[in-house]
């Protein structure tokens, strides 16, 4: 069985700065490397259930901010939520994560409305 991580994007290079701004979450097999990208469609800060269908089969989700919902709603599927401590690009954030050095913080934010 596979490990997946997801990471949430709003460019495609960096991690977004709050998961309700990204525009997709790239998954990323952490055994074979393979990636997909699992675009969010343009939905609505707050819709909760489509954070939790993009991230499906993933062990965790890495992104810049998160409102206490959503992290809810994906520890509910068994996905943790993993806010970076500061700015990152995904690849320095995948080494990071991979190494057991990615630095988070539980701090909670939203951001929206």
């Amino acid at each position: 069985m596979s490990t997946l991580i997801a990471i949430a994007t709003a460019d495609g290079v960096s991690v977004a700065d709050h998961l309700a701004r990204s525009a997709a979450f790239l998954v990323i097999d952490l055994d074979t490397n393979t990636r997909e990208l699992r675009d969010r469609g343009g939905d609505a800060c707050g819709n909760h259930r489509s954070f939790v269908d993009l991230a499906e089969g993933c062990r965790a989700v890495l992104c810049g901010g998160v409102g206490q919902g959503a992290v809810n709603a994906l520890a509910a599927h068994g996905i943790d939520c993993l806010v970076l401590a500061a700015p990152m690009d995904i690849e320095a954030a995948l080494d990071a994560y991979r190494t057991g050095a990615l630095a988070t913080t539980n701090a909670r934010v939203c951001l929206c409305g």
